[in-house]
């Protein structure tokens, strides 16, 4: 009786830190989430150009790209609370630079090199290098505490689950903010979100007993058979992900034949609609399903495939809906299944360098996807959606062709 009850309550004790972690997560990415609605505006007001911009975010993605793996092994090392603490801290350190630059851009005392410089290296390299070690070090915690692949599934659903809502949370956040207040108002409160983060991992988060350090973390090749498949599938999957985020506002106002107004209203309700059906797939239906993580990927990319379609010719408000709905659902399906596939076949000290790896490759779509997907739209409206539904296919037939992804596990 005495070992049940014990046993029950290590769970009980278990569930209740992975809680704490994921609301870590959650707060972590609501610093960087916040600044989403208000970037184009502040960004006109502070005296940057556009392509200003899209430098802050690729080099942001650039760095995270460079230091995933990395933070992945380092997490295993020294612990993944040191990690994230550090991380928090450099978060803060950056928003709060970041906050400054702005401020200093609006009174004119600073501009041109200068401005643009403080800007890129406070969002882009000092918060990309911040917010590179929050994911890896979460999934290779998470994924040393669940033996089956059934947990692990739910795990790493759980950390997109709240991932995606960090968005919802902080895109909603950050516009009431600058409604309320301007757009210093949000730029001044979202480092603080990094410091709240930094209090819980303080003062409630303990890593399990039986996390066992690693003094030598394995470094995963990209390359490696028993990952290879998964990355390749899930580079085609954010690829095509991050160039619809890229272009639907465009496809919105050109499509819908709508004023600056309602095009940013229509594509944030698409948006959100998109976001909360991801969110309730990976934390509700999922972990519901029991699914492999094999047959969560075939599921998702034939839905994936379907949303890409839906893309190309919808033409009504309600279309595009359908397709937000289908693309959330398909990568709700998706994505745990490609973050927890491959863990299956990898060694204890492999966990940190694959999660890193995973995160790095997520990384580098959105490098990629800004450029690649405006640039096609320009030329053809339509070739931009053309190129989501030829990745997404490819992801399809990877999924059933491959050997190491259409074999279930044994």
């Amino acid at each position: 009786m005495n070992e049940r009850t014990n046993e029950a309550a290590s769970s009980a004790t278990g569930k209740g830190q992975t809680g704490i972690l994921l609301a870590v997560v959650m707060l972590a990415f609501m610093g960087q989430m916040m600044l989403n609605p208000i970037l184009a505006p502040l960004a006109r007001m502070i005296g940057l150009e556009e392509w200003h911009v899209g430098a802050i975010i690729s080099m942001a993605a650039l760095v995270l790209t460079l230091l995933s793996q990395f933070w992945g092994r380092r997490s295993q090392k020294v612990g993944p609370k040191r990690v994230l603490i550090f991380a928090m801290l450099l978060g803060f350190l950056a928003l709060g630079s970041f906050a400054l630059v702005a401020y200093a851009g609006s009174r004119g005392l600073i501009a041109g090199f200068w401005l643009v410089f403080g800007a890129v290296a406070t969002r882009g390299i000092l918060y990309g290098s911040a917010i590179s070690a929050v994911l890896p070090a979460a999934q290779s915690y998470l994924v040393s505490q669940c033996e089956s692949e059934e947990d692990r599934v739910k795990a790493v659903g759980g950390i997109g689950a709240m991932n995606g809502l960090s968005g919802v949370i902080g895109s909603v956040f950050g516009g009431v903010l600058s409604m309320i207040g301007g757009l210093m108002l949000p730029l001044s409160i979202m480092p603080f979100m990094m410091l709240v983060a930094l209090a819980v991992l303080a003062a409630a988060f303990k890593p399990s007993a039986n996390a066992r350090a690693v003094d030598e973390p394995a470094k995963v090749s990209y390359f490696d058979p028993r990952v290879f498949p998964f990355l390749l599938v899930g580079f085609f999957m954010f690829l095509a992900f991050s160039s619809l985020q890229t272009t639907i506002g465009f496809a919105v106002q050109d499509r819908l034949a709508l004023d600056e107004t309602l095009t940013a209203g229509y594509t944030s309700l698409i948006m959100i609609v998109m976001s909360v059906t991801m969110i309730v797939c990976q934390a509700v239906v999922v972990p519901r399903l029991k699914w492999s993580a094999r047959r969560l990927l075939r599921v998702g990319f034939v839905l994936l495939s379907i949303s890409g379609v839906l893309f190309l010719v919808g033409n009504t408000l309600a279309l595009l809906l359908i397709a937000a709905v289908t693309i959330g659902v398909g990568v709700g399906f998706a994505m745990p299944g490609y973050n927890a596939g491959p863990t299956m076949d990898m060694a204890h000290e492999e966990q940190g360098g694959l999660a890193g790896l995973i995160s790095a490759n997520n990384g580098a779509t959105y490098i990629i996807a800004p450029v690649l997907s405006t640039s096609l739209y320009g030329w053809a409206p339509s070739s931009s959606f053309v190129l989501v539904i030829v990745l997404l296919v490819a992801g399809l037939a990877l999924c059933l062709l491959h050997p190491t992804l259409r074999n279930e596990r044994k």
